[in-house]
């Protein structure tokens, strides 16, 4: 799963923003990375095939100025046109996003996300991340296909160039093509502001005095600030962050429905998660031995999804939220611990208990 962090502030964001990358990259990412921040109306990007010190290597990302950003890291890709933040026609928009198309990814949905994009396309907009076959993704009418977040980058811009505020834009987006999936932008014309919209990945928020942490966990944030609050950024929302602040806008997310996470539900989750993780420290877990999705569906009161592309019965769900906010809550009991493992020569975070 990728990984998303953001920051507003009064303190430059690169440092803080890469920080929070190490800190939770090989939870599950690190093999591509990348970085946006705002200052003085201009936008400073760069993203690398490779984890945060590869970014660092290759960029000056470290000295981006502006107290504004968001990074991403995530554990797949091969080209640096694939790594996140991507941007708008303009290049006034950065959105990152952490997701999956799993339940969603039918012909109609793909069918869809084409359509959405040969739009942007006979409007002359340029597709930066054009590659020649993606997945199930069809191809375009100039014979390439894309990365599956940039038609939310281009949608989100398009709507805020013609009038729309970023927040209403974010929700129609997530409207127009609804996944088990969570953003991040900032946009050059709103210095200070992260807009988060959330459908059911993980997104939280550590409140601070005049700064706002935003991370896939809060396992990734500072320690050595003082948080007046972490929350989880609501589902089917969208909430925009701004310096010690985070407020849940009135921009509706149109056609989904997500599982709410009742008592009986968490508590049925954490009791698997603690028989899991409990006394492990010989053979310690990472997020792949914790199967929310696979083996533990019965958890959940339906088994498939309610959107424009699922004619059954059925809720989104948000499984992976779930499975973070319960190793948060190991944390905070002073019981998680974790060491760097490696899975197919790829390094990971494992997990035990006490």
């Amino acid at each position: 799963m990728c990984n998303i962090a953001g920051y507003t502030g009064d303190r430059q964001a690169a440092p803080i923003l890469i920080e929070m990358l190490r800190r939770e990259e090989y939870i599950d990412g690190g093999i591509c990375t990348g970085i946006a921040t705002i200052h003085e109306g201009k936008m400073y990007m760069a993203k690398v095939v490779g984890n945060v010190d590869e970014l660092l290597r290759q960029t000056d990302a470290l000295h981006f100025p502006g107290t504004v950003g968001i990074a991403h890291s995530r554990p797949g890709g091969n080209l640096a046109s694939q790594a996140h933040p991507f941007a708008d026609k303009n290049e006034n928009l950065a959105l990152v996003l952490n997701g999956t198309l799993r339940d969603v990814g039918t012909p109609e949905f793909y069918q869809h996300s084409a359509d959405v994009m040969k739009g942007f396309l006979d409007r002359g907009f340029p597709i930066r991340t054009a590659i020649p076959k993606n997945g199930a993704h069809h191809v375009l009418t100039n014979g390439m296909s894309y990365h599956d977040t940039e038609p939310y980058a281009l949608y989100i811009g398009d709507k805020v160039d013609n009038g729309m505020d970023i927040a209403h834009a974010a929700a129609a987006a997530l409207a127009e093509l609804p996944a088990d999936i969570v953003l991040m932008c900032i946009h050059a014309a709103l210095d200070g502001v992260i807009t988060a919209g959330r459908i059911t990945r993980p997104v939280t928020a550590g409140i601070c005095q005049g700064e706002t942490f935003l991370a896939t966990t809060a396992l990734a944030f500072p320690e050595d600030r003082q948080y007046r609050n972490i929350v989880p950024v609501p589902v089917a929302s969208v909430a925009q962050a701004r310096p010690g602040s985070l407020t849940i806008t009135d921009a509706v997310i149109e056609g989904i429905r997500v599982q709410e996470i009742d008592h009986a539900l968490a508590s049925a989750a954490y009791a698997r998660m603690e028989a899991l993780l409990q006394g492990q420290k010989d053979d310690p877990k990472c997020i792949y031995d914790m199967p929310f999705f696979e083996e533990w569906r019965d958890i959940w009161s339906e088994p498939l999804v309610d959107c424009a592309y699922k004619t059954e019965s059925g809720l989104l769900k948000p499984y992976a939220a779930l499975m973070y906010e319960i190793l948060w809550d190991f944390h905070k009991q002073g019981r998680l611990h974790s060491v760097h493992g490696d899975i197919k020569g790829k390094p990971i975070t494992r997990f035990w208990i006490d």
